[in-house]
């Protein structure tokens, strides 16, 4: 085994030692940065409503995801056959590889030589979440005229969520087109968690794809036509469960208030798991057990909501 592991690195050595190297100063590379970082100049609103006319941001290129991301041979038929069905093609098909390009996908040894983080979906995420959030934003605003701020607040956090967007990934056939490294797939085959983080990013990553490819008028259409109407469905869908995790982040959330969940496990031998639930910031209760976090996580969210005093309706039980 040892022997393997220093044939697979010396090999990885060769290799990049014979791909293009890309010069990145540590300034632009550096994984930490504050507001004092940050430049005064401003673009133009043209680069802004269409960024493919703003060469600065264009770094990744195709020869780039030829050697990093090292695509197998059969995926540019699968994207091509995804661009058919969504009825949807990208001027620039890099920018697609990349919102389905995984940063576990990038080996560790070379991070420094490209910049692997526009070159997997890690910005376009970022960049699609926002594209996203506004577009259900505007829609809620227009389709509810008469429904308060935290009810809307309610509604675009059933449609955002990421069960919701990681069953419209399976809807757009997104889940075996997604590339992901050797050092995550066995833990992705059995963590369902997992599965629905790295699902619900693939399309807030396509998004963001839409959007440097073809414009903010186009990334929005994208959004409302091939996304809002299937999250739609799927939101409702999945109103005939109670699902108390997501009522009791949708009631905090629509007042403001920051929840998370802290998982804990003694190792990753131990069968024993632990879960925290942290409002605004401070642990507010703990549940433990042998069940997955999945279920901890459920159980510990009815407790919250037990002491708000709410109770499942008839039509959940």
């Amino acid at each position: 085994m040892i022997h393997h592991i220093v044939r697979e690195c010396r090999r990885t050595r060769r290799l990049l030692r014979q791909l293009p190297l890309c010069h990145f100063s540590k300034e632009t590379m550096k994984r930490t940065a504050s507001a004092k970082d940050m430049h005064s100049k401003l673009l133009d609103t043209e680069y802004l409503l269409h960024p493919s006319t703003n060469p600065d941001w264009q770094v990744v290129t195709p020869t780039m995801v030829k050697h990093y991301t090292q695509p197998p041979p059969e995926w540019a038929n699968t994207l091509d056959a995804l661009q058919t069905q969504w009825d949807w093609r990208f001027d620039n098909v890099v920018h697609l590889q990349s919102a389905l390009t995984h940063f576990s996908r990038f080996h560790p040894a070379s991070l420094n030589y490209f910049p692997s983080n526009r070159a997997a979906n890690r910005s376009l995420e970022f960049l699609g979440d926002s594209i996203l959030s506004a577009c259900v934003a505007i829609y809620l605003f227009q389709a509810y005229p008469l429904v308060q701020e935290g009810q809307m607040t309610i509604f675009r956090s059933s449609l955002v969520k990421n069960d919701v967007l990681a069953r419209v990934a399976g809807h757009l056939k997104l889940p075996d087109a997604v590339l992901l490294g050797s050092s995550i797939k066995a833990r992705y085959e059995h963590d369902e968690n997992m599965q629905t983080t790295i699902h619900a990013s693939a399309v807030e990553a396509l998004i963001g794809a839409v959007l440097l490819d073809q414009g903010m008028d186009r990334a929005i259409e994208f959004t409302n036509t091939r996304i809002l109407p299937v999250a739609i469905d799927l939101a409702k869908a999945t109103l005939t469960g109670w699902n108390p995790t997501g009522e009791f982040i949708e009631r905090m959330a629509a007042q403001g208030i920051p929840v998370r969940f802290e998982r804990h496990q003694d190792s990753c031998h131990s069968l024993t798991r632990r879960i925290t639930l942290y409002v605004d910031g401070a642990p507010v209760m703990t549940e433990s057990g042998n069940n997955n976090f999945k279920k901890l996580q459920k159980t510990i969210s009815e407790r919250a909501l037990k002491k708000l005093g709410v109770r499942p309706s008839s039509k959940h039980v």
